[in-house]
């Protein structure tokens, strides 16, 4: 009885809280961040500078938030001149106080994620300067917006630049995805290296919409969602909608009331004394991203950012020692418009709607033209460091450059002009050594030298060149269609079956205990997928492949396997390298018409509204498939400036409700439960891992069908990639894997140079520590530039040898104002060391002032 009594009085309350909460709701204030999203690239009409002065002022309890393109006001100032200024004046006399308020300066509106660190950095260093170039009182103090523009370590990159809040959530516009709820009105946002930033997240309670795919419930400060927060325990609800700039409704129409609009650096600094925030480690996988991974379009869009954000790091620091070394004026402003582009081709409409616009202009089309435009200006200021050495046209004399801290020993690859005879050649280093050489045919049928170079860190070393009519030559070409092909190395053993489809059977790691890297019964490179037309998956190993041995000598050989999928031929190259650990593969797709590939047909009920869509579910998109011995049950992956641990238990999902991250940046690494072994794979361009209990590690390469706005993503052309394996003892981090990718990215650079100078061998500063890295190098007001990332959980100072000498070595923040001075130990009159003490995923900005080098 007293139970019965109990519960009906907990029923009664429960009544009671019903009827009651409403009205105590309503008397409670709830807030709104409305503005603006855009730009010159993606939509902002020339009337919105008049249209927004008018209605802030009809309108005087409205304020608006604004994440509009930096690039946008170069345009309207000269196209739209009258009103921009009306509105330059509106916000200096009265919008910066509490009306409106720049929230992304970003360049071109990111996603983030799916990029380098130091891109990220750029976004907001070049975007801040530009808005500040027409609203010179214009501060940056929180970060929001409208796409989920998000990544893990932002909050670090926030601080760097002197931010004190961020938004974690994108309500309007979650087509791309959004991030993970926590029902707290504050969170303190702890990024990998431990920064912390004040910030306001989705709400747990805040529920995706019933009614479409691509907005939460906060998106109009319902009634419901409103009091829903309050039961919740949020005590100050905000919801927020930036409309699309040329939407011309005015303040968006709030359901609740009273709803008090706010710029979102107000609504911080008035709850922020009331509320104490939660702290929240925002994992890499807290970023829920539903691109259209597998696409040809987004793939080539992805592999040709990935190429220029790697050449313009590298153009950077050859510049940099071009004007330390030779006196060289800092080529700024052509370093400026290659950032420019590629931060053009990282904007988020790139990635989300890549064939939105005419014929020969949509987003692809301009990426092809913005990544060739930085690869120019980047080449251009790689080669300008060789033509000053002299004459390059000479061809005894190589110089290959080593753009990062650390000494290297890898392969250096060299064009070679047409009609050279590298065969008779052999290559000394300067001790005068014979160093390991080969030459290989690229793809385009041009002869490539490649050769064993060791080079100093951040500096070059000379390579010389002469003939040698007694040399063996290294050609080779045998052909295995079916027998079994055993190949052996210093490294491993391997097993290539033509019966299997050229995939590799066995893989022997023999410096490891002879460890067997492939699952019994299973395959290594082999290519599966569903193809939705014929209503089957079909996969490279129902087929018999041609398999052949196209190279063999002193550093590497190459394997080539012709094989096809469903009627659609295709080539993988495999390439065991003799002095590197690195297994390189590279693989061609010929198609045959306009396959279909995904989990089901779905060009005729494609609907927007619905949740479940083919393009989300990677199993059935063509993939390669990693059948990995004992490894998996961890797995480790890269993002800016971080290392994430994966706790998802798989990668897949099928509909927009349940997206979950599934992004492979630069490379994902597999473990054993100890971390006693594991193997990383690199991809060159982002786009999506597969990781199940049934299913081997993957790496998505095709998908075929309808998918965002029911576009039709087609095949374009052959589907080029390539990617590599790195076995390794430990995990990612004692395996070096971080440092391994930073080097497959950012290769030696060689080229053929005069052999004039005495100084055979160069190095500008060298970095003791293997995991730290340069993030970038330059010039800025005559002094030098230096950003380190430490990716080491050692928290030991690292220590660097500067070649050199420095009047003063400062700590800058990522707006260049200084932090403190760094203490240098003197070691002799051309020679100092530095030791920086960095969390693991944090990076630091020195700035070196009257830099001296003694080059006799």
């Amino acid at each position: 009885m007293k139970n019965k009594i109990k519960n009906f009085l907990h029923f009664l309350t429960g009544i009671l809280m019903m009827m009651v909460i409403p009205f105590v709701s309503q008397a409670q204030k709830a807030w709104f961040a409305d503005g603006y999203h855009g730009g010159v690239y993606g939509h902002y009409p020339m009337w919105q500078a008049r249209f927004m002065v008018e209605k802030l002022t009809e309108n005087p309890g409205w304020a608006i938030n604004l994440e509009i393109e930096p690039e946008t006001w170069d345009t309207v100032s000269v196209k739209d001149a009258e009103n921009f200024k009306a509105f330059q004046k509106y916000y200096e006399t009265k919008g910066r106080f509490g009306r409106v308020e720049f929230v992304n300066p970003a360049w071109a509106q990111p996603y983030c994620y799916n990029i380098s660190g130091e891109s990220i950095i750029r976004q907001f260093d070049y975007g801040m300067d530009k808005i500040e170039e027409y609203f010179p009182s214009a501060t940056f103090e929180t970060y929001s917006v409208e796409e989920p523009c998000f990544t893990s370590s932002l909050p670090q990159i926030l601080k760097g630049f002197n931010f004190k809040y961020a938004v974690i959530r994108n309500p309007n516009t979650c087509w791309g995805g959004y991030t993970s709820g926590f029902n707290k009105d504050l969170v303190n946002w702890i990024g990998p290296d431990g920064t912390s930033l004040v910030s306001v997240p989705r709400y747990g309670c805040e529920d995706l919409s019933d009614e479409s795919t691509w907005q939460t419930e906060s998106w109009t400060n319902s009634d419901e969602f409103i009091e829903k927060c309050f039961n919740y325990g949020v005590k100050y609800p905000v919801g927020m909608c930036f409309q699309d700039a040329g939407w011309d409704g005015g303040p968006w129409n709030n359901e609740y009331e009273p709803t008090t609009y706010t710029i979102w650096t107000d609504y911080f600094e008035m709850i922020e004394d009331k509320v104490e925030p939660t702290d929240w480690r925002f994992s890499l996988e807290d970023v829920k991203p539903g691109l259209v991974w597998g696409s040809q379009v987004l793939q080539k869009i992805a592999q040709e950012v990935r190429v220029s954000e790697n050449k313009i790091i590298m153009a950077e620091k050859m510049a940099t020692l071009d004007f330390l070394y030779n006196k060289a004026p800092w080529p700024e402003e052509d370093l400026a418009e290659a950032w420019r582009t590629l931060m053009l081709a990282q904007h988020h409409d790139c990635w989300i709607v890549p064939y939105n616009g005419r014929p020969g202009n949509t987003w692809a089309d301009k990426v092809t033209r913005w990544t060739n435009s930085t690869n120019r200006i980047a080449e251009e200021k790689i080669s300008r460091m060789f033509n000053r050495e002299g004459n390059a046209e000479g061809t005894e004399y190589i110089r290959v450059y080593n753009t990062h801290g650390s000494t290297r020993t890898e392969q250096a690859e060299l064009l070679l002009p047409e009609g050279f005879n590298a065969d008779i050649l052999t290559i000394y280093n300067s001790d005068g050594e014979i160093v390991p050489s080969q030459v290989t045919i690229d793809s385009n049928g041009n002869s490539i030298l490649c050769f064993e170079a060791t080079v100093p860190g951040l500096g070059f070393s000379t390579f010389r060149l002469k003939n040698d009519s007694e040399k063996s030559h290294d050609k080779f070409s045998e052909k295995f269609s079916d027998e079994i092909l055993q190949i052996e190395t210093d490294f491993y053993k391997a097993t290539i079956s033509p019966s299997q489809g050229g995939s590799i059977t066995s893989l022997i790691d023999k410096k490891n205990g002879n460890r067997q890297l492939v699952e019994k019964g299973k395959l290594l490179n082999n290519l599966k997928g569903f193809f939705y037309d014929e209503g089957k998956f079909h996969q490279g190993s129902e087929n018999i492949a041609t398999v052949s041995i196209v190279e063999d000598g002193q550093l590497f050989t190459k394997i080539k396997i012709e094989n096809r999928i469903a009627e659609n031929n295709y080539i993988q190259l495999v390439t065991f390298n003799k002095n590197n650990s690195r297994i390189d593969f590279s693989l061609q797709i010929d198609w045959n018409g306009q396959p279909g590939i995904g989990a089901y047909d779905n060009s005729e009920n494609y609907e927007a509204e619905d949740r479940a869509k083919a393009f989300y579910n990677d199993k059935y998109k063509l993939h390669l498939e990693f059948s990995l011995n004992n490894l998996g049950e961890r797995l480790f992956k890269n993002a800016p400036f971080d290392v994430c641990e994966s706790e998802l238990d798989n990668t897949l999902y099928s509909s927009w409700d349940s997206i979950k991250h599934n992004v492979i940046v630069n490379w994902v690494d597999v473990t054993d439960p100890s971390k006693d072994y594991g193997v990383a794979l690199f991809s060159d361009h982002t786009t999506s891992y597969l990781q199940t209990d049934e299913l081997p590690l993957g790496l998505t390469v095709q998908y075929v069908g309808k998918a965002l706005w029911g576009r039709n993503y087609r095949i374009h052309g052959p589907t080029k990639m390539n990617y590599a394996l790195l076995p390794h003892k430990g995990d990612w981090e004692k395996g070096l894997v971080q440092e391994a990718s930073s080097q497959w990215n950012e290769p030696l650079i060689a080229k053929f140079a005069d052999g004039s100078t005495n100084t055979m061998k160069e190095s500008f500063f060298e970095i003791m520590d293997e995991n730290l890295e340069v993030s970038s190098m330059t010039i800025e007001d005559e002094d030098l530039i230096v950003r380190f990332y430490n990716s080491s959980s050692d928290n030991k100072p690292q220590k660097i040898k500067w070649n050199c000498m420095a009047k003063r070595v400062e700590q800058v923040d990522l707006n260049g104002n200084f932090i403190s001075e760094v203490g240098v130990q003197i070691e002799s009159d051309r020679q100092f060391t530095t030791e920086i003490s960095l969390p693991q995923f944090g990076f630091k900005t020195l700035r070196l002032k009257g830099i001296k080098i003694d080059k006799n």
